[in-house]
């Protein structure tokens, strides 16, 4: 595909942009997005082979993304509602439809409009069709990150990622998340293979307190102890200098 005509065809808006700073979506997602864009009409099905995407990147990248990478980066566009997955043939090839952006944003509320209309003191506004809303949207729109902020953002979505594929789900905009998205993403990794080892979600009935606890305890590291390392610990953790009539 010339890259001229990717460019200058592209359906791709500030909107866009917007939605993937919302949703932490990485640079690599995006350019994912963008090129499955161009491989029908939106919203209608269409079965593209990641590996074409790959060699097309690796012609203008100088490389192509390594199947794991390549696979994340798919994922997170299908947990941002992006793509719709219809029907998975291999781990590249899949059928599939992009979702058009009016179906990703959620409509305004109607109260918003009745208290635009009910203002009749605020109705000489400019015909250009440029709302308030829109304006603050299009102002955060310049909001630019640093490299560290969005590698940041990165690692943090590939944990709240990893824990959804074990159904486990954490409200990014709570409080309590935090404390999940201190650890390494290697370590968050090791407590979900714990978490399906002790049972999963029929015996640990609040994954996410249970999860949190896991990765402070590092539960996973923990061996059965038979009578004889009983012995051993309970003695080098006993004082060895009491005094003598103890």
């Amino acid at each position: 595909m010339p890259e001229n005509s990717f460019k200058n065809n592209l359906p791709w808006t500030e909107e866009h942009d917007a939605f993937c700073y919302q949703h932490h979506i990485p640079p690599a997602a995006k350019i994912l997005w963008q090129w499955l864009m161009r491989q029908g009409q939106i919203a209608a099905e269409i079965e593209p082979d990641l590996s074409e995407f790959n060699a097309w990147v690796a012609k203008t990248r100088g490389k192509p993304y390594s199947h794991n990478y390549l696979k994340k980066i798919f994922e997170i566009l299908v947990s941002s509602r992006v793509l719709q997955v219809i029907k998975q043939y291999s781990w590249k090839i899949t059928k599939l439809l992009v979702r058009p952006l009016s179906w990703l944003n959620p409509p305004k509320k109607r109260r918003e409009k009745k208290l635009h209309n009910h203002n009749s003191s605020y109705n000489s506004q400019p015909s250009n069709g440029i709302s308030a809303e829109q304006g603050v949207n299009s102002s955060s729109n310049s909001i630019t990150l640093t490299t560290a902020e969005f590698e940041e953002l990165e690692r943090q979505h590939e944990i709240l990622i990893a824990c959804a594929e074990y159904e486990i789900y954490f409200d990014p905009n709570k409080r309590a998340t935090r404390h999940l998205l201190e650890f390494d993403i290697s370590d968050v990794r090791l407590a979900l293979k714990h978490f399906v080892k002790r049972g999963g979600h029929q015996k640990i009935p609040d994954s996410q307190a249970w999860l949190i606890s896991c990765l402070r305890e590092c539960y996973w590291a923990d061996k059965s102890l038979n009578l004889s390392a009983f012995m051993q610990l309970l003695n080098s953790w006993f004082p060895s200098n009491l005094p003598r009539d103890y």
